[in-house]
């Protein structure tokens, strides 16, 4: 399986990052604890034996990244996440022209780890769908990170939130796909875009009547696409980077872990160490003896 990753945002006036990337700068490049927080995805994907190719959209060669082994492939960004979507679509089907699934990975994850993308490309393989899409419970998510300020959705019996790593088939974004026709009809304008999934959506979600498995059937019914979603127990696939307190968080959680290593490594014998759980590592802490 092959992984894309979009990296083209980049940092606006009103950004709520602003304050931590000059503006017009890429937001994936922004440094985390020592490395540009891109990096820390492609460590964690470097780690999978599922994946083969890496694309990246949004940046360079000249940047200097690296995905161990796994040979990156680079494409520009182009004005609309649709359009990356589809320009990566388009290479992973050129590299591998009998791809049916693709994971589509955000560059601001720092804190996902090489188990947590296994576990879902284990997932997507159970099944023959053309998307699959993250929601993670409010309760996974504010238990490993109280502070960190979702953005939620209610359904009915549940909250949940989404998460930053999905699997598509790279065949959606074809021109012959019928759910590539009707987004791609009604991207630019909002009328028809509210036309495409109707009134009734809507009043479901307003009066929490909405299910998972009723959003499945209407976005294939409305939609002509066969998508479900994932049930995530990895708070840390939906901890994206948007603001400047989940910046916080990701840093003293990822400086904490390599602070440990060298500690650890220095620490006098005899020493005692500590446990400590972390939202990312179970991490281990130099203790003075008493």
């Amino acid at each position: 399986m092959d992984a894309i990753i979009g990296a083209g945002g980049h940092i606006r006036p009103n950004d709520p990052l602003a304050e931590l990337i000059p503006e017009g700068k890429t937001k994936a490049l922004l440094p985390i604890a020592g490395k540009p927080m891109i990096q820390w995805t492609l460590d964690a994907i470097a780690g999978s034996e599922q994946i083969e190719n890496v694309i990246i959209i949004g940046l360079e060669e000249k940047h200097n990244l690296n995905c161990g082994s796994k040979t990156i492939h680079y494409l520009q960004s182009n004005e609309t996440i649709f359009d990356n979507a589809r320009s990566g679509c388009r290479l992973a089907l050129k590299l591998n022209p009998e791809s049916t699934k693709i994971l589509w990975v955000s560059a601001d994850l720092p804190l996902i780890e090489t188990q947590m993308i296994d576990w879902f490309i284990n997932q997507v393989r159970m099944s023959q769908h053309e998307l699959y899409y993250q929601i993670i419970d409010q309760d996974v998510m504010e238990s490993r990170f109280p502070t960190s300020r979702r953005t939620y959705t209610k359904l009915k019996g549940k909250i949940v939130t989404g998460g930053d790593v999905s699997a598509i088939n790279p065949n959606i974004a074809t021109d012959v796909h019928p759910a590539f026709k009707k987004i791609s009809a009604a991207r630019k304008n909002v009328m028809k875009q509210a036309r495409l999934l109707g009134i009734w959506p809507l009043l479901l979600l307003i009066t929490l009547q909405m299910t998972t498995v009723t959003a499945e059937k209407i976005i294939r019914n409305r939609l002509d696409l066969d998508g479900i979603f994932v049930d995530t127990p990895y708070a840390e696939m939906g901890m994206d980077v948007d603001k400047p307190e989940q910046y916080v968080i990701a840093k003293q959680i990822l400086e904490a872990h390599e602070g440990t290593i060298v500690a650890s490594n220095r620490a006098p014998r005899g020493e005692g160490l500590k446990l400590v759980s972390g939202a990312r590592f179970l991490v281990r802490i130099p203790v003075a003896r008493q």
